[in-house]
């Protein structure tokens, strides 16, 4: 048996690199490439050991962790220990489901392997080529674990970072309470041009016991919208009348357009246990779902949220 110890070694510092590339990433830790090539080639120089049979005692879990430590210090440094363990579990995470990758893939498509001091040892007739290529399966497990990384980690942060920015909203309209979720929106600066009253959005048919059907169809329809407004105007009850705003906006898509929007009687927005209240707000109608999984209905203008809390009503001047 035939073995090449140089690539053995390049393949080591590549996957160490991988590895400390992935832990800077989850821990969102600013990489400096000198020190994360330096700390991966202290880490292959351990597979030297297992060459030379009295370095046994090496392979002693004890040393192992002594070496991750050491490999983390030099690629991201210390700072507090919190921190320094955190990295360190995260660094651990990442190992394992890589090498838990890589062996599962080594392991379907090799017939000849077997464990020697906690290494995965496949017996071929080359290193790299030949009927089981166990430098495409590293290669293939580098692919996969970082495809599937990337997609699990925005998956699990993604709903994670949204939920820090959704509230609870409750508007009081024609003497009922409707509830529902919101999204604050911190890019949201949409405001009625005379009065500079704030425009949140919110789905219409959250609305759709309560808005004349006169509105509703109106809503529905996407089409020389400007052209039906008078006519929805004369087909609504006075107290809706009374109500309804038309707000100018710009978009991308359409350029300059109007909303159809409505004054509530009152908005609650509770965030973080803190209730803010408002009569000075207008709530343009959107007809479409405002948000694909719908986990929210209503788009939170950020002018809502700023005011103090301990403060129940915000009049209208």
């Amino acid at each position: 048996m035939v073995i090449y110890l140089d690539v053995i070694l390049l393949l080591n510092l590549a996957i160490d690199a991988m590895l400390l590339y992935f832990t800077a990433y989850f821990r969102k830790e600013r990489v400096v490439w000198w020190r994360l090539l330096l700390a991966a080639a202290f880490g292959s120089t351990y597979v030297a050991f297992f060459f030379f049979p009295a370095f046994a005692g090496m392979y002693q879990w004890m040393v192992k962790l002594l070496f991750s430590i050491l490999m983390l210090w030099i690629a991201f440094g210390f700072r507090r220990i919190l921190s320094f363990f955190q990295t360190l579990c995260i660094f651990y995470f990442v190992a394992f489901v890589f090498g838990g990758g890589v062996f599962a893939l080594e392991y379907l498509g090799a017939g000849q392997n077997e464990i020697v001091n906690g290494i995965l040892v496949t017996h071929n007739d080359g290193f790299g080529v030949g009927t089981k290529p166990t430098l495409l399966v590293l290669v293939a497990g580098f692919a996969i674990v970082i495809f599937l990384s990337r997609r699990s980690y925005q998956a699990i942060a993604e709903p994670k970072r949204r939920g820090q920015f959704l509230t609870e909203v409750v508007v009081k309209l024609a003497d009922e309470h409707i509830l529902c979720t919101g999204l604050i929106d911190t890019g949201n600066q949409l405001y009625e041009p005379f009065s500079r009253t704030p425009v949140m959005l919110m789905e219409s048919r959250v609305f759709a016991h309560l808005i004349p059907s006169a509105l509703t169809t109106y809503l529905a329809k996407a089409q020389d919208k400007m052209g039906q407004v008078d006519e929805v105007f004369s087909e609504l009850p006075p107290e809706w009348q009374t109500r309804l705003r038309l707000i100018p906006y710009r978009s991308v898509s359409r350029g300059m357009d109007f909303l159809i929007a409505i004054k509530p009687d009152e908005l609650s927005i509770v965030l973080d246990g803190q209730t803010f209240q408002t009569t000075k707000v207008l709530i343009g109608l959107n007809p479409i779902a405002l948000s694909a999984d719908g986990r929210y209905q209503a788009i939170v203008h950020p002018a809502l949220i700023q005011s103090d809390p301990q403060v129940q009503a915000i009049s209208n001047s």
